[in-house]
């Protein structure tokens, strides 16, 4: 991809990206805190979760970096702290989502076990705890980035990198291990466990009740399965083209520069379309989406007529 190329595609895509993943991220926290159906469930932490992680690295990473491309805006340049500060929220943020999925994986698999202790870890109380103890692993585990990078120029050019190759290699090894290889590997396992326990359980008959919470249940789980997709084509084929950056021969540089610039932005769509896979794949969030917007449209409807009635009121009054 050549710079004029890239130039042209992040000028158009990116702001799009911004603008459709801040409505979608939106949404989702609305939908999952505002509608009962959602919010019962614990999974349904887990994807608010990720809807606010996704904001975060839209307004942190995507947004600066179209800044930088287009603008020139790049503070990463000139200054250090900034520099590191970035670096490390980028590549925390980035590993976060793909961990968030995993424990949301890992509460499909409890609630779908007929073991009474494995279900009691699918409620919204554990689920509080494991989120922020997993942030703080996370974020803890990247703290080492305000010792591998700084600002630094090259050729009367100012970047913000590793400039030792020893820790550029192993930052390389880091990301493609921490983000693309163990959070994948962790989904395939919890997701097929989870689909042979659905399998044993459609054998068995359910009162009403407990089968239309098994239908939701089911829905949550598409919706987990269609993001677990979702992450891994966006989040793999970034890593292993950022290793092969790393490891780089002289006569392939400018198609490994060209392969990570073209995942680079393919990464970014996995945190910015996360509500219109769901509302396309999944008909029990269509349907809430619908109701909440019919709720908005009453409570609207409710309050104008309100206020056109006290106007009249009041004129009447006066005449």
């Amino acid at each position: 991809m050549s710079d004029a190329v890239y130039f042209q595609f992040t000028r158009y895509s990116q702001p799009i990206l911004v603008i459709f993943g801040t409505i979608g991220a939106v949404l989702n926290q609305a939908l999952f805190y505002y509608r009962k159906p959602l919010r019962m469930s614990s999974c349904s932490l887990y994807f608010r979760m990720l809807s606010l992680n996704d904001l975060l690295v839209i307004y942190i990473t995507i947004l600066p970096l179209w800044l930088a491309s287009q603008f020139n805006i790049n503070p990463s340049a000139s200054y250090d702290w900034y520099c590191r500060l970035k670096t490390y929220l980028t590549d925390s943020l980035y590993t976060f989502s793909p961990y968030l999925v995993v424990l949301a994986c890992l509460d499909r698999l409890c609630t779908s076990s007929t073991n009474n202790r494995l279900r009691k870890i699918a409620t919204i109380r554990i689920a509080s705890y494991l989120i922020p103890c997993t942030a703080a692993f996370i974020f803890a585990a990247y703290s080492h980035i305000f010792i591998g990078y700084k600002r630094g120029v090259v050729a009367n050019v100012a970047y913000c990198a590793s400039f030792d190759a020893s820790y550029s290699k192993f930052i390389g090894l880091y990301i493609l291990f921490f983000l693309c290889i163990i959070p994948p590997i962790l989904m395939v396992i919890l997701c097929s466990i989870t689909l042979i326990l659905l399998r044993r359980q459609r054998r068995r008959i359910m009162p009403v009740n407990q089968a239309r919470l098994r239908q939701r249940d089911n829905q949550l789980l598409k919706m987990l399965f269609m993001y677990v997709t979702l992450n891994v084509i966006c989040n793999v084929p970034f890593a292993v083209t950022y290793v092969m950056l790393t490891f780089e021969q002289p006569k392939y540089v400018a198609l490994h520069v060209s392969l990570f610039r073209l995942f680079g932005l393919l990464i970014n769509v996995n945190f910015s379309t996360s509500f219109y896979v769901y509302t396309l794949g999944t008909p029990f969030y269509r349907h809430e989406l619908y109701n909440f917007i019919m709720v908005i449209k009453n409570k609207i409807q409710q309050t104008s007529g309100v206020y056109v009635q006290k106007r009249e009121t009041h004129g009447s009054v006066r005449t």
